[in-house]
């Protein structure tokens, strides 16, 4: 495997190039933390048939697949029970890079969701307690006082999550790395996971 150096890293910030592997460049390009995690977009489609997106936090990443986590009484939750393929892309904040992910997604087990929920900023842990259908219906003020009162009754930084807390787990059966150069064209190359392993090709970016 052979790695190359992409603008704006440290000099030991070495990204692989998606050789054989493409599990083990997806994690190190991934690369999450937990305090700064990337931002993605995940595609699902409605039992008619319509794709949605909507952006969300990547939680982790291992060589099973990324995961994300999410109110259960959400759309994507909904579409996901319909459908589980999805589709999740990450933009490096350079725009450099683009990592795209598509296969199945399912629930990830309750420690995990637990440990992922204390990762949290205090922000979002109070989010997971707030955002509602009832409180999205009220008007600002009345979000505001949902908000406050919650901060009262939990602190400011719950310790544990709401019943309505759930992560899930996409894993990947086709990756897409694309990057970008400053002195060469664009590249795509894309895995498609077959019987027999990883099937690559390389693609125009």
């Amino acid at each position: 495997m052979t790695a190359a150096e992409l603008p704006g890293t440290r000099a030991d910030e070495i990204l692989p190039e998606p050789g054989e592997d493409p599990l083990a460049a997806m994690v190190a390009w991934l690369a999450v933390d937990p305090l700064d995690p990337p931002l993605g977009v995940l595609a699902t489609v409605d039992p008619e048939g319509t794709p949605r997106c909507r952006h969300l936090l990547i939680s982790g990443v291992s060589a099973e697949g990324p995961t994300f986590h999410t109110d259960s009484r959400s759309q994507k939750v909904e579409d996901l029970a319909a459908n589980p393929r999805a589709t999740l892309v990450v933009l490096s904040d350079d725009r450099t890079r683009q990592l795209t992910m598509t296969g199945p997604a399912a629930p990830t087990d309750p420690d995990e969701q637990l440990r992922t929920y204390r990762d949290r900023t205090p922000y979002l842990k109070l989010l997971a307690w707030t955002n509602s259908p009832a409180t999205a219906a009220l008007p600002p003020a009345g979000r505001r006082r949902v908000w406050a009162e919650t901060v009262t009754r939990r602190g400011p930084t719950p310790h544990d999550p709401p019943d309505t807390w759930t992560g899930y787990r996409l894993r990947p059966d086709t990756v897409t790395f694309w990057r970008g150069e400053a002195d060469a064209p664009s590249h795509r190359r894309r895995f498609h996971l077959r019987s027999g392993g990883w099937l690559a090709e390389d693609l125009p970016g």
